[in-house]
């Protein structure tokens, strides 16, 4: 004979109920977490924002540090030919204007909160190929091959955009670019024309491009603050760094690489040399009243300030303080202090500014 089975009387399931009814609020309390308060999930998302924006901070960070490295490498220092530049107009040296290095002007019209406007002009700091490649240029069209690995990966190719300069040996005749048949251009598998007569005499050249013909006989890069295409979870009045290439073949900004988001501020200082005992003395903001000349003499340090956020808002988190100095200049965030602030000094002495 089979036994009685008892069932689960009302109470008890109740009980069960509202045990399990316990636990799960707390599980959910603590994945999702309640008004205020975060909770792992949450966390999880928020650190995840803020690992990925390290990340790609220190991308684009180093692609600025590298550009800053090199301002004013390769450009001409005498001999300078007439040349068109930006169509913008801004922060221009032509028509023939020996280019300075590195240049910026406050707040121009199309960048954000008071932001600097920061132009390095070099011959490496497009992005093509060839502005990366120099050789030398001897009598008899005779040019240094380099033997690398893989193999020419550091020669130019027969068809890239070059300029040649004479290095010179006084103050008047340094860094002086070469003109034949009236171009101060050519391409690499065409310099026979620019080559010295002398066998003593050694030219270098430098490649611009690897499509355009030139327009100016460096390269220019512009960094500011765009409004464009600025990612959602950027506090309000925020932008994207960019760097944008000037082209050579009709002077516009070619499309802007991203570099950093969420930045609020972009400042630039210099440590100028006024005495030119080989040591700071003097702090700027503004040098565009020095010609190229003087910013190669006395420029000796170049600081870029960058204010971004990392992650996304988060309302459990209050930044402190609500100003922040952003290389001397005050910024206020108070309307986005649920976010976590950051500034990226970029400090760079200018060895290659005059090289």
């Amino acid at each position: 004979m089979i036994g009685r089975k008892r069932g689960f009387t009302l109470i008890e399931v109740m009980i069960a109920l509202a045990v399990m009814l316990l636990v799960m609020n707390a599980a959910i309390t603590f994945l999702v977490g309640t008004r205020g308060r975060g909770g792992v999930l949450k966390m999880f998302k928020q650190q995840s924002k803020i690992a990925q924006s390290g990340l790609d901070s220190i991308i684009g960070v180093e692609i600025l540090r590298k550009d800053l490295e090199h301002a004013g490498y390769g450009v001409p220092w005498n001999n300078i030919p007439v040349y068109n530049e930006a169509t913008s107009g801004i922060l221009n040296d032509s028509p023939n204007n020996a280019p300075r290095g590195i240049v910026n002007v406050n707040a121009p019209v199309f960048t954000l909160n008071n932001a600097d406007y920061l132009v390095i002009k070099a011959s490496c700091v497009a992005m093509n190929d060839a502005c990366r490649k120099w050789t030398t240029l001897q009598a008899g069209d005779v040019k240094r091959a380099w033997a690398t690995v893989p193999a020419n990966a550091e020669n130019m190719n027969g068809t890239d955009r070059v300029i040649v300069m004479a290095p010179g040996s006084t103050g008047t005749n340094w860094r002086s670019m070469v003109i034949a048949g009236g171009a101060f251009a050519t391409t690499y598998n065409n310099t026979a024309a620019f080559a010295p007569g002398s066998p003593a005499d050694t030219r270098l050249i430098y490649g611009i491009d690897d499509a355009s013909a030139l327009r100016m006989p460096f390269n220019r890069a512009d960094y500011y603050l765009s409004n464009a295409n600025v990612p959602r979870h950027c506090a309000p009045n925020t932008g994207v760094l960019v760097k944008a290439v000037v082209k050579q073949a009709d002077g516009t900004l070619d499309t802007p690489l991203p570099l950093l988001d969420c930045v609020a501020s972009m400042q630039v200082q210099y440590g100028l040399d006024t005495d030119g005992d080989g040591t700071v003395d003097a702090p700027s903001t503004d040098i565009t009243a020095l010609n190229a000349q003087q910013i190669r003499e006395q420029v000796r340090r170049v600081q870029v300030s960058i204010l971004a956020h990392e992650g996304q808002r988060d309302p459990s988190y209050t930044h402190s303080p609500t100003n922040i100095s952003v290389g001397g200049t005050p910024v206020n965030i108070s309307p986005n202090v649920n976010y976590r602030w950051k500034v990226y000094d970029l400090v760079v002495t200018t060895d290659n500014l005059g090289s």
